[in-house]
């Protein structure tokens, strides 16, 4: 019916999408951070939160158990980028 449920702010620019697995909803913002919280429709309740890299523009994939992210580090003054995968 369109009624809001709650609000809440994770902090930071956001380009990336979300992505819902299992009840949990990821959420990375351009500075590289990355919020899990439960998809509630009581309150927002982050359950963890970690820093990939210096900088994320892309979308998390979720695949087989494992979080995959492009993400992009400074290295001796230059721009480096990598995939990294997070899970089993």
């Amino acid at each position: 019916n369109g009624k809001e449920l709650w609000k809440g702010r994770l902090g930071g620019t956001f380009s990336s999408s979300l992505v819902l697995v299992d009840g949990w909803i990821y959420a990375t913002n351009e500075e590289g951070q990355t919020f899990i919280y439960a998809a509630s429709r009581e309150k927002l309740e982050i359950a963890a939160q970690n820093q990939l890299g210096d900088s994320v523009f892309s979308t998390p994939a979720i695949c087989g158990g494992s979080l995959y992210n492009r993400i992009a580090m400074t290295e001796n003054g230059k721009r480096q980028e990598y995939v990294v995968c997070i899970g089993a």
